[in-house]
């Protein structure tokens, strides 16, 4: 169902935000890849379900995070093919990439591989020219050989209307959260609920400002986190 959804996903961010007449519709699975010293090369599948024929374009950037923001970098740790293809009206194109060497890391390596469809048909008197008719980026990680999931969530009442939620990442591997209610035990008393959708790296954090009622005081969290529901005690701060 979690597949299904991000192809959906992908598919609408194609429609809304092609330049082009005809708007251009992709199926892209899966949209979440990893490698790892075991299993060093792996397999993407692009469809174009649209009427007309693109032309798509590979590039990679690392993936750090600072103070809440991401950060990329142009990278080339990762070998990817084809790196620029025609891709045929109802036509499914394979894409490979592969580390270049065995990776030992205590901690993910993270990137994003931007998928790119460009339009070459027009020119200037230097020559041929790219244009970008839309963008869309897959998180790829390389994972570390032994894998551990930690987190600690807190909470902080910056005025009487408000609290701060906060995630902390301890563990080696990416975080990635797309719901999570707040619940006042031992009533089990749902206070606040909301879909997100976060990633958190490995020792960063993510924070939400939420509006609730001066007299709710939040005790737990239920979250859902990597595809696994999880429930957290808050530590007050």
């Amino acid at each position: 169902m979690l597949n299904r959804w991000y192809i959906f996903y992908w598919i609408i961010l194609g429609v809304l935000f092609s330049t082009s007449t005809y708007a251009t519709v992709f199926e892209v699975t899966p949209v979440q890849l990893s490698l790892s010293s075991k299993q060093m090369i792996g397999v993407l599948k692009v469809t174009n379900r649209s009427e007309k024929d693109s032309f798509l374009q590979l590039s990679l950037v690392s993936w750090q995070q600072r103070c809440g923001k991401d950060i990329y970098k142009t990278s080339h740790d990762i070998l990817m093919t084809p790196p620029l293809f025609r891709l045929p009206a109802h036509k499914t194109q394979v894409i490979r990439f592969a580390l270049k060497r065995p990776v030992l890391a205590m901690v993910q390596q993270t990137y994003r591989m931007h998928i790119k469809e460009i339009d070459r048909g027009k020119h200037n008197r230097m020559g041929q020219q790219l244009y970008f008719l839309m963008d869309f980026s897959l998180p790829l990680f390389i994972q570390p050989q032994h894998i551990e999931e930690q987190f600690i969530w807190s909470i902080q009442y910056p005025d009487p209307k408000h609290i701060k939620l906060k995630v902390y990442n301890d563990g080696n591997i990416t975080l990635f959260i797309n719901q999570w209610q707040l619940i006042n035990n031992p009533k089990n008393l749902m206070i606040a609920k909301q879909a997100t959708f976060a990633y958190i790296l490995p020792g960063q954090s993510h924070s939400w400002l939420v509006a609730i009622n001066s007299n709710s005081k939040p005790t737990d969290i239920e979250s859902t986190i990597n595809g696994q529901t999880k429930k957290s005690v808050l530590h007050k701060l």
